[in-house]
């Protein structure tokens, strides 16, 4: 696995470049194209080079991000002492994304195979009016379809 990037080794690489080696900092930090064409082109014409100077401190947090990433995103180790502290990728648990009442009613009518505004409205724990407007714009949008139970003559709604 990679080792994360440190922005000193990045500045020394960058001073290279004040003799003629320019590009080893962006070949240093994963961007091998552009330190090959750096290393063609004189930095291209030394501008590349400057801009460099102030782009190199969020390229190696770029780069250390990814490292972070990639090893499980544990902790902020030695290794990266001495550097400014960058975003941590820790494992957090996200709350559960909510259904919104479209989907959650379809689902309703589909896991009973038809299901009345009571059950919708019960199951979903929204307003009668709010299920009653989604209901419509469901059968509206063709994928809910309305009709009487043959049983009792309740309407029912069925998942198309």
């Amino acid at each position: 696995m990679k080792e994360p990037k440190d922005k000193s080794i990045s500045y020394l690489f960058w001073i290279a470049g004040c003799v003629g080696c320019c590009g080893l900092q962006r070949i240093y930090l994963g961007r091998y194209f552009t330190g090959v064409l750096y290393l063609a082109t004189g930095g291209c014409l030394g501008i590349g080079q400057l801009l460099d100077l102030f782009l190199i401190p969020g390229m190696v947090d770029e780069e250390n991000l990814k490292y972070l990433a990639l090893s499980g995103g544990v902790g902020y180790g030695p290794s990266f002492q001495g550097q400014n502290p960058i975003v941590m990728v820790n494992r957090v648990q996200l709350p559960a994304r909510t259904e919104s009442m479209e989907v959650s009613i379809l689902r309703i009518c589909r896991d009973r195979g038809e299901a009345t505004l009571s059950d919708c409205v019960i199951d979903t724990g929204a307003e009668i009016k709010e299920v009653k407007a989604v209901i419509r714009n469901l059968i509206h949008e063709d994928l809910l379809q309305i009709h009487n139970r043959d049983s009792d003559g309740s309407v029912v709604y069925k998942a198309v």
